[in-house]
């Protein structure tokens, strides 16, 4: 009997919630509330932390029935709200990435193409220049791989800069003064059996103080002593120690490299005209002075430029021999491998005069897919800029993506006798340690921007 009264008095006590009752739909209308207050107070680029059951309890103490679950369906909306914002911020930018790594495959291969005869020569090794290369980009793809996963904003620290592009002048001091000879210019310093080219180092350097001057004194970009003189000197710093060299080719883009990035950068017109007078003077100046004292380094390239033929068998053979090349390949080509040029005839076919080679071998359709992949390659890269989360982003890739599509045009025009004979290296293609490796980690760089870039 007593057993009886106490389960009547428990069923008396416990309270059963009828599917309809007022309680029941106040506490539902409550969870919708707040679901609908989370919603509106989350921020958009906050990992929203995952609520926990003390969290549920602190939310709804009383809660139970249908009442208790709300709590289990607004951490799911927050998962599904926040999953997709994390994957666009951890995915770098594929199509780019795509386009680099078939411009280094076809590289690759029409470099050894072009090589394998000259190296077995040389070396006697056929395989000599295509397995540095190939170091060479084991090297340069780490590189890129670590800086495409380091937040690229650590550049714009005022120290880093500060140290970074004075180290850059320095060695590029060192090397007008005692760099190594090849080719009639001191443009080299060996490390470790390795020539290097610190001139790759500048053109990142100036890059990056260029981005970095027009992000913090953006508001004085329109002053001429403030905001636009500094940059203006550094470019002339810059320039000066290629010309000494003397590096023509070198000297040319990074000109082109701050002017394209003084006009993204929002100067002012009038003073790009000023840096474009003050350069044509001061250039013109410089090749007279040259001149005057028996370097006929300039003389000697525009002699060539101007007429091909002109000394065949010294000034103008290179670039003779590679307008021999070209049009020995004529639509279709002679196909991969057969190339009669690159027998002793046309210097530095693997460096840079593989544009040459590669006319020869694949002809004009092979020459177009090349410039198509570069035209790919810039336009994406500018689409990254476009869409980077901050100023010093949208110029850094900007002039990233410039200095490689100017290296490549130049290039092409050398080779084609469309612009003076600078010696200058096709991007991805040429064979060089150096610069390649220096490729691949400004292309970590714009990847690194596009993984927080706004990019559909």
């Amino acid at each position: 009997m007593q057993s009886s009264a106490r389960k009547t008095e428990q069923s008396s006590t416990t309270r059963v919630m009828p599917p309809t009752s007022p309680e029941r739909e106040t506490r539902l209308a409550q969870a919708r509330a707040m679901e609908e207050a989370l919603e509106k107070t989350a921020r958009p680029r906050r990992t929203l932390r995952r609520p926990t059951p003390n969290h549920t309890k602190k939310i709804l103490p009383s809660a139970s029935g249908a009442a208790a679950i709300a709590p289990k369906e607004m951490r799911k909306k927050m998962k599904d709200r926040v999953k997709p914002r994390r994957e666009r911020l951890a995915r770098f930018d594929f199509p780019f990435f795509t386009i680099v790594i078939v411009l280094l495959a076809f590289g690759i291969v029409t470099m050894f193409s072009a090589s394998y005869a000259f190296a077995y020569r040389e070396h006697g090794d056929s395989y000599h220049f295509v397995a540095r290369q190939l170091r060479f980009i084991g090297a340069g793809l780490v590189a890129m791989i670590i800086l495409s996963r380091v937040n690229y904003r650590l550049m714009c620290n005022k120290y880093i800069v500060r140290i970074g592009a004075g180290a850059a002048l320095g060695v590029m001091a060192f090397v007008a003064l005692a760099g190594r000879v090849q080719g009639g210019a001191g443009r080299w310093i060996e490390i470790g059996g390795t020539m290097v080219q610190p001139s790759e180092t500048l053109k990142f350097a100036v890059i990056v103080v260029f981005a970095y001057w027009m992000h913090t004194h953006y508001s004085k970009l329109d002053k001429f002593k403030q905001g636009f003189l500094p940059i203006f000197m550094f470019l002339m710093v810059s320039c000066l120690l290629m010309i000494l060299q003397p590096h023509l080719s070198g000297t040319i883009i990074i000109f082109t490299i701050g002017f394209i990035m003084m006009f993204i950068g929002d100067c002012k017109i009038k003073h790009i005209a000023l840096t474009l007078l003050a350069f044509a003077v001061l250039g013109g100046l410089a090749i007279i002075a040259m001149d005057a004292m028996g370097l006929d380094y300039f003389n000697s390239r525009i002699l060539s430029w101007q007429n091909p033929e002109a000394d065949i068998r010294g000034d103008t053979f290179q670039t003779y021999q590679s307008l021999i090349t070209i049009g020995s390949g004529g639509i279709f080509g002679l196909g991969l491998g057969n190339s009669r040029q690159k027998y002793a005839y046309l210097p530095a076919s693997h460096n840079d005069f593989i544009f040459s080679i590669i006319c020869e071998e694949l002809g004009f359709i092979g020459a177009i897919v090349v410039i198509l992949l570069f035209v790919l390659f810039v336009a994406r890269g500018f689409y990254i800029a476009v869409c980077a989360r901050d100023k010093f982003g949208m110029l850094l890739a900007a002039g990233i993506t410039s200095q490689l599509g100017v290296q490549a045009l130049l290039n092409i025009g050398v080779v084609t006798n469309a612009v003076p004979n600078t010696g200058i290296s096709l991007p991805f293609f040429s064979y060089g340690g150096s610069a390649l490796m220096m490729q691949l980690a400004g292309i970590g760089v714009v990847l690194n921007i596009s993984r927080k870039a706004a990019i559909e």
